[in-house]
Order: structure tokens, then sequence, then C-alpha cells
């Protein structure tokens, strides 16, 4: 059997309710809320961070996601977002379909 090199991944958790938080703010039921993220991986700093969820000021149909409590950075495009988190796993991209 060949030599083979161990890759290891980190660990990403996610609060499970996000989508459900995403969506009551998105629908007007709540004016804003928060979720969670973990990062973990072996040898390494763990990463947390809150992401407050709220809706945009001037377009009431575009949810806005801010970082807060943590390094992470967040890109919305279209019908996805993406999150990184930094500076532990800066290879490290998820990308959450809406």
């Amino acid at each position: 059997m060949p030599n083979s090199t161990r890759i290891l991944l980190p660990i990403i958790t996610v609060q499970p309710t996000f989508q459900t938080v995403i969506s009551e703010v998105n629908s007007g039921i709540i004016p804003f809320d928060t979720f969670w993220v973990s990062c973990y991986k072996q040898s390494e700093p763990s990463i947390h961070a809150k992401i407050h969820v709220e809706l945009d000021e001037t377009r009431r149909d575009v949810v806005n996601l801010v970082p807060k409590d943590g390094d992470v950075q967040i890109q919305q495009a279209n019908n996805h977002v993406s999150w990184s988190l930094f500076p532990a796993f800066q290879a490290y991209r998820r990308h959450v379909l809406k």
C-alpha cells in the first residue's frame, strides 16, 4: 500500500437553528437575532463567533449577516452566503444556499 499523507480537516459547527433565525428575520417575525459558529482543528486555536442577522435598512427584502464577537468574514452574493473563519483556518470556506 502506498504511503499516504494524512490531512486533518477542521470541524465546523453552526447553531442548528441558524436557518430559522435567518428566515424569521427575513419574514419580519423578529427584527434581528444572532446565531453562533465554531471551528475546531487539532493543534490550532478554536474559533467562536456570533453572527448578527438583521434586515437591510433600505432594501427590506435583503437580510444582512454581520460578524460579532469573533474573527469571521462574511460575503453575500445572489443566492448564497459564504463565510470564512480567520485566522486559524484561512483556507476553509463554507457556502450556504438560501
